[in-house]
């Protein structure tokens, strides 16, 4: 077997590596450190819990999520643009710190940089002299936030890309964010480098070694010695790492040990070029400390699209994307993106309310506040007592010889909860491996919870019960366990919106809880006392937008939207390729059936088209593509539709271009046409997949204005 030092060379994770190799060792009757141990960076870091994603430029103006690179500057013109509206709403909702894209893929710049012309300097916004970065980063002092920053590696304006004059120019940029803007706590980057773009005029694809072009090791170091506390982010870390998905969750187990383990056996790993999916629980005993990030959009998207206005997460999800990722030790980055008046929507800001009002009610009171602790054993004075206070300099610790070590609260008197927080000292390392939680039931205990990792926090919900007496029992761990907070909450009362279904006939079917009525809209209006109460499924044969809400005891809940394309009952696919699957897959209202061209005898490669008689003129406003969930492999990430009366004349495309993101994010991508167009006959065309040599279509599907 390889040692695991050959899977990580020093080329690439060496850098702020010494700082997490050392620990607190030498304060009297402390426990010695178990190796990784964080660094002051990364405790800082570990203590924020959640920040805000703020992803604002030339995309919020056209609509992508990838620019091209030859978007023009003229375009970023926000016209009530409010860094401190706009930080004071994520102050205001709990976060405790902005990272700013500073740079996207499209290479336009939110500062005056001296490296481009391709930024705000070039835009009509405040005659050119305004500065996102700077108003920014002032507001967040101002408010109390830590600020960050995410410059794009990949640049598809810059003539230079792929060339060392274009690694010189990076650099320069990541210079003028460090040095003129105050303290970074976070510095993001990612894995997207490479591919078509406008590259000053060439317009062409280009590609580099992700694992050598960038020069990390220098590019970071540099960083690091004029940011020595910042966190730097990437698929590899060095101090936090990519969760491996953007869809809200951490693992369980999440273990804040890591080795990278790159694509190919002999390269360095890099952004871009690691088993990512690893990175999903991490390496338990891993060699290197580089916990996890969980980045997530609080809509479908990572720039404010208005067609998904209607789309954000309720308050509801994001408490379980807060359960799901800070809830089992990793850092939620919620993304927020400003409208292009330069403000969060109004949507997102009622949204964001409405969690902050969930985590106040889970954290409203702390049922172990009170407490007699005892345990089987303490260490040198780390009583059971000390798990009280949910701070991490204190903690309590089992004695050497303990075989089988516990901790018990005794509480005041009997209380309901159903969910507890659990904290090791991790200055000291991860220990603990496996333990389970019991509760005092008619007199003896009886497990309640059981779990794994711990680390910076877990927290985990279990059924309801009352009892006055908890017992943690930690089962396995390595060395000697420590645990610095043992705290016990009751979930929020939540009433959950109601779902919204629909299948190829066009009927709609609503769903709530039992005794819950649901009212609902067709016509875009939003629910009301007035508005229909559900009973039965309903038929909307053009399809529509259906908007629910559920009431409860006084009770209302967030508004659940859901549009509905228009039936696929009498489509007729009329061209498509038949050797692997039937296209009539792609049109059966079930995105869980997939038409492929990966057939027995090999794959069937792009370019590949479906045609499909709709079986009446349609007037079409936008294409819907869903991609496979279960794997990148035939997801298409370039496309044209064409439309046609007759399906003999298509003439040129109706659309074309990209699916940007679809390989990290794979939802239902939305074609929006410039203007509707009335036809009978759609062909969609798969130009380019993001993985493997053959082409998938989950569904297909249109809306009709």
């Amino acid at each position: 077997m390889r040692k695991l030092s050959r899977l990580v060379p020093a080329a690439v994770l060496g850098l702020s590596l010494f700082a997490a190799s050392n620990g607190e060792a030498g304060i009297k009757g402390a426990l010695t450190p178990l190796k990784p141990v964080p660094s002051r960076g990364q405790l800082a870091w570990h203590d924020m819990e959640m920040y805000a994603f703020v992803h604002f430029t030339i995309n919020t103006f056209t609509g992508k999520e990838w620019g091209y690179g030859d978007e023009k500057p003229e375009l970023f013109n926000p016209s009530d643009f409010d860094a401190e509206d706009l930080v004071k709403t994520l102050a205001d909702a709990g976060f405790k710190g902005v990272v700013l894209t500073c740079k996207h893929h499209d290479g336009f710049c939110l500062w005056p940089t001296r490296t481009t012309k391709h930024s705000v300097a070039s835009s009509p916004w405040k005659q050119g002299k305004g500065d996102v970065v700077k108003d920014v980063s002032r507001a967040c002092r101002k408010y109390g936030l830590r600020f960050g920053v995410y410059l794009s590696p990949w640049d598809r304006n810059a003539s230079s890309y792929g060339s060392p004059e274009y690694i010189r120019m990076y650099r320069e940029q990541l210079k003028e964010l460090s040095t003129g803007y105050g303290p970074l706590f976070l510095a993001w980057f990612d894995g997207a480098n490479g591919g078509d773009g406008y590259y000053g005029g060439s317009r062409e694809k280009r590609s580099i070694d992700r694992s050598t072009y960038y020069q990390w090791k220098t590019t970071w170091g540099e960083l690091k010695k004029r940011q020595p506390n910042v966190v730097i982010f990437s698929d590899v870390g060095p101090d936090a790492r990519w969760v491996g998905n953007e869809s809200g969750y951490a693992g369980y187990p999440c273990w804040a040990t890591y080795t990278p383990v790159p694509l190919q056996a002999g390269t360095e790993p890099a952004p871009g070029t690691v088993r990512y999916q690893l990175g999903t629980e991490g390496t338990v005993d891993g060699k290197y400390w580089i916990p996890a990030e969980v980045d997530v959009s609080i809509r479908p998207g990572w720039f404010w699209h208005e067609h998904e206005n209607a789309r954000v997460r309720t308050p509801e999800n994001l408490l379980k994307l807060y359960f799901d990722s800070v809830g089992r030790g990793a850092n939620l980055n919620l993304n927020v993106p400003p409208d292009r008046r330069g403000r969060i929507h109004e949507e997102d800001k009622k949204s964001l309310a409405g969690f902050r009002a969930l985590l106040n009610e889970l954290y409203s009171r702390n049922f172990a506040a009170g407490a007699r602790a005892g345990s089987s054993s303490s260490w040198k004075g780390h009583g059971a007592e000390q798990v009280l206070d949910r701070k991490r300099a204190t903690y309590w610790a089992a004695a050497p010889g303990d075989k089988n070590p516990s901790l018990v609260l005794k509480l005041p008197e009997p209380a309901a909860f159903d969910v507890i927080r659990l904290a090791e000292p991790i200055q000291l390392g991860q220990r603990v491996r496996r333990f389970r939680v019991d509760v005092r039931e008619n007199g003896q205990f009886v497990k309640w919870l059981e779990g794994s990792s711990i680390g910076a926090r877990v927290l985990l919900k279990g059924r309801p019960v009352t009892t006055d007496e908890v017992r943690v029992v930690v089962e396995e761990s390595r060395d000697i366990p420590a645990l610095c907070e043992v705290s016990l909450w009751k979930y929020p009362v939540i009433l959950n919106a109601p779902s919204v279904n629909y299948d190829r006939d066009g009927r709609v079917t609503l769903a709530s809880a039992d005794g819950v009525v649901t009212r609902y809209t067709t016509d875009g209006t939003e629910p009301g006392p007035q508005s229909a109460v559900y009973r039965e499924p309903f038929l909307l044969p053009a399809g529509g937008t259906v908007k629910a809400v559920g009431e409860y005891r006084g009770k209302t809940s967030a508004v659940t939207t859901q549009v509905i394309p228009v039936p696929t009952r009498d489509w007729k696919v009329m061209a498509g390729e038949r050797g692997a699957a039937a296209p009539e897959l792609a049109i059966d209202g079930n995105p869980s059936t997939l038409w492929h061209t990966h057939a027995a005898g090999g794959e069937i490669a792009p370019p590949q088209a479906l045609e499909i008689d709709m079986g009446r003129p349609v007037n079409v406003s936008a294409v819907i593509y869903t991609p496979r969930r279960d794997s990148a492999r035939g997801t298409i990430d370039q496309y044209a539709v064409y439309l046609s009366p007759d399906g003999k004349n298509w003439g040129t495309p109706a659309a074309e271009g990209e699916f940007s993101n679809i390989r990290a994010n794979p939802v239902p991508q939305r074609i929006d046409l410039k203007a509707p167009v009335k036809a009978r006959y759609l062909r969609f065309v798969g130009k380019r997949v993001v993985e493997g040599s053959h082409v998938v279509v989950a569904e297909l599907g249109v809306l009709e204005k």
